[in-house]
């Protein structure tokens, strides 16, 4: 749960903003949150059960015979109402086990009312509440009004799955779902009839175009995390029949091959994750399998290679991150170019600066068009008796090398289209290498984590080793791109501790994966696409460890430039004490 800062309202996990007031909510991700033991089932939603028949006030006068079991399950007659709240519109389907009609709201008490988002880029919907209707979205923060517009009521002969009525418990309401909103029961004709109400959706059909299926993408994905958040998933069942359509929008909508995890939160989210790139990549190629297609661009074609293949994203968040910059339609060539800060400092507490630091850029301008390429590494060396300072300059020498002999003279030249994902990869398999040789050779511990980025334009592509991060930065949020390869970070993952609790805790420097530390090392790389008017920030642990997130959004923004944000960052850190060695990078995409 979530409590409003305004109005001290509780609110779902996921929600953006208050169902009371509207308010914008702080961060709600649940994967920061270690509420032991936390249980899903809070019954702060309306389940309907009548179990009694309709009229109590008019019993029958004669002991009438039930119906035979051929004769009891017949269709309802025109304008019937059920549950002594939805007037039957229409008949939609009809088979001996169960029936489908369309139907309105009648007016019924506030606590009892489905709720639906006026606004069209939303329209989310809310199930009945015990402790009172919602107000306002908690999606889009819109005033909520009554559903006007007819809901699906399946008529069975057969009890509701527990899964549903334990999903219309959650009282899920976000724009790209449209669960289950009720279920109640009716004995009629000698036996019991199992209801449930839903929102109305239609099914995908055709070929959508590739703009459309990557827009979906986006707001699917938003939709899996909260799903996640919720403690729903699918174990990895995933498929387009899980969809629907409401106009021009994919919302989930099918529930019944989904799990509730009792935990109320779903930390293992790899399957469904690695289900869903699946599934985008087949409305976009017609292939369940992964294969380079023409059609797509390069910059696509690595998002989709990093989710078929291990490790995958580890959540739906990290892939639509992946996905950003790629939903717009096609246009004109932007000439863009990169604003650059660096800087590296030995803070206040040690002696020797063990960080190396490396800002190689190259411009080509062609037509009027500038097309920049770039190289950052972030080296925050370990070991001690001078061999940290040793491992992290090695690191920047190798790839600084390999930059220079391989990847400049492609740029220049304008030779064959280059996989940058495939040789930052190999840039860094290389000094780490040369790293482990180098340890080996002398017999100490030394070693170094890494953050490296290769800019080609307006797409990063990014890999990290150990602690040291990278951090994408705009007008609306910092949000971290990688993963620490950390003790806290798996205590984080399975909600041992909270992120705050991380910043203290006594382990927070044991990490699991460092440079040089093995002759092979275990590498991903994650494609980003970077916006004009976006940052990307590269940090040693001296600077995120000092620094929190939210404090080092705004030192970025309010600086005049990424020059002065270095600057201000490394002041900012050393102000909080400086208990080791500080180095940032700062790259803004600008127009040219």
């Amino acid at each position: 749960m979530l409590l409003c800062p305004n109005c001290q309202t509780e609110n779902r996990s996921g929600a953006k903003f208050c169902r009371n007031c509207a308010t914008l909510l702080p961060d709600s991700s649940t994967k920061d949150m270690a509420v032991a033991g936390e249980v899903s089932g809070n019954k702060d939603h309306t389940t309907i059960r009548l179990s009694k028949p309709l009229n109590p006030g008019n019993p029958m006068r004669t002991n009438t015979k039930p119906l035979p079991p051929s004769q009891a399950f017949i269709q309802r007659p025109d304008r019937a109402i059920f549950g002594d709240a939805f007037l039957a519109n229409s008949l939609v389907f009809d088979d001996e086990n169960q029936k489908i009609y369309l139907v309105s709201q009648l007016q019924v008490p506030n606590e009892l009312r489905i709720l639906e988002c006026p606004n069209p880029t939303c329209g989310a919907f809310f199930p009945p509440r015990t402790d009172g209707p919602e107000k306002f979205c908690t999606d889009c923060g819109t005033p909520l009004s009554p559903s006007l517009q007819d809901l699906m009521l399946v008529e069975r002969r057969i009890p509701v799955p527990a899964n549903v009525g334990m999903i219309i418990e959650k009282g899920l309401s976000h724009g790209s779902i449209r669960a289950p909103l009720s279920t109640f029961e009716e004995y009629l004709g000698g036996m019991t009839r199992y209801c449930q109400i839903m929102p109305q959706v239609g099914g995908l059909e055709g070929i959508p175009e590739s703009t459309q299926v990557l827009n979906w993408a986006v707001q699917l994905a938003h939709g899996l995390e909260y799903l996640h958040d919720n403690g729903i998933n699918f174990e990895g069942n995933l498929d387009s029949r899980t969809l629907g359509l409401v106009g021009d929008r994919a919302v989930w909508a099918n529930f019944a091959d989904s799990n509730v995890d009792p935990k109320g939160f779903v930390s293992d989210r790899k399957a469904d994750v690695r289900a869903f790139v699946t599934l985008i990549y087949y409305l976009l190629t017609n292939k369940q399998k992964y294969e380079y297609d023409q059609n797509l661009s390069p910059g696509l074609n690595q998002v989709f290679e990093q989710g078929f293949t291990e490790p995958g994203y580890s959540d739906s968040s990290v892939f639509v991150a992946a996905l950003e910059g790629f939903t717009a339609k096609p246009s004109a060539p932007v000439a863009i170019d990169y604003e650059v800060g660096k800087r590296t400092d030995v803070g206040m507490v040690r002696s020797l600066n063990e960080d190396s630091i490396l800002t190689i850029e190259i411009t080509r301008i062609q037509q009027s068009v500038s097309q920049p390429l770039g190289v950052f590494v972030v080296a925050d060396g370990m070991g001690g008796h001078a061999a940290g300072e040793i491992a992290s300059g090695a690191i920047v020498n190798a790839i600084a090398q390999q930059t220079a002999v391989e990847l400049m003279p492609g740029q220049i030249s304008q030779g064959a289209n280059q996989d940058r994902s495939e040789w930052l990869k190999k840039a860094v398999e290389n000094a780490n290498k040369k790293v482990f040789e180098m340890r080996k050779s002398a017999g100490t511990d030394m070693g170094s984590t890494l953050v490296s980025a290769v800019l080609d334009g307006q797409t990063a592509y990014l890999t990290h080793i150990g602690d040291s991060r990278a951090y994408l930065v705009n007008q609306k949020e910092i949000r971290r791109l990688t993963t620490d390869h950390s003790l806290v970070e798996r205590l984080i993952a399975t909600r041992q501790i909270t992120r705050e609790e991380a910043r203290h805790h006594p382990q927070r420097n044991v990490i699991y994966r460092t440079v040089g530390d093995k002759a092979q090392v275990e590498l991903e790389v994650l494609v980003q696409n970077l916006q004009v008017g976006y940052y990307l920030l590269l940090c040693s642990d001296g600077m995120s460890g000092m620094v929190e997130d939210k404090a080092m959004h705004r030192i970025v923004l309010e600086a005049p430039s990424p020059q002065k944000a270095c600057d201000a960052l490394i002041d900012a850190a050393n102000a909080a004490g400086g208990e080791d060695n500080i180095s940032a990078i700062v790259v803004k995409i600008v127009q040219a």
